[in-house]
């Protein structure tokens, strides 16, 4: 089992983004701090708590969340992961890997709604040049943009989005990460994952 390495390109983890999408959470809406207002360009590498992207309305704070262990539910063997928003509105953003606009790649987590809403129901629509922000708690900004189509079908009972995340695109500052596929009623957990991966504007 790979694990995250904090120096260096980091190896990225095997699995993701089990459905942790219990009935409680789907009615759980986010209702906490206002999120900050948007300043200036950020300078360098920022703590995002804020992500915005226009082209598919999301506007959501975003946690901070490292790695968790757990059992992965299409295969039973205990796998580290990144640990996944509380709420369907929010995402989260791997707080034991690079940070945004550190030069190096960083992760970023939403879910995708079963049962209701969630804030990255639409990933899949992204296309190339889509607009993405990511705001730190001082109001700086950095900007992105989407690199490619989305990447879909990453079967989660397989290495497949740590091969993607691996071998991502020259470029790539962030990869924006959410479940998809059909929904597996014994597992109680969505078949793939889909992924994004994003740019420093102008970069």
């Amino acid at each position: 089992m790979r694990t995250a390495e904090r120096t260096g390109r980091p190896t990225l983890l095997t699995f993701l983004l089990v459905a942790l999408v219990g009935v409680g959470l789907v009615a759980w809406r986010y209702d906490g701090d206002p999120l900050p207002a948007a300043e200036a360009p950020a300078g360098g590498p920022v703590v995002p708590v804020r992500l915005t992207i226009p082209a598919i309305d999301v506007d959501s704070p975003v946690e901070s969340r490292g790695t968790v262990r757990y059992e992965n539910p299409f295969t039973g063997q205990p796998v580290d992961g990144y640990g996944v928003p509380e709420s369907m509105d929010t995402t989260s953003w791997w707080s034991d890997g690079p940070q945004p606009g550190s030069g190096r790649m960083a992760v970023v987590l939403g879910h995708a709604g079963s049962g209701g809403p969630a804030v990255f129901d639409r990933l899949a629509e992204l296309r190339a040049g889509d607009e993405v922000s990511l705001v730190d708690g001082a109001g700086a900004v950095l900007r992105l943009e989407v690199l490619g189509d989305p990447l879909t079908a990453l079967d989660k009972s397989t290495s497949a989005l740590a091969d993607v995340l691996n071998g991502h695109p020259p470029g790539a500052a962030v990869a924006f990460v959410t479940c998809s596929g059909a929904f597996d009623e014994a597992a109680a957990a969505s078949e793939e994952n889909t992924v994004v991966f994003a740019s420093l504007a102008g970069g």
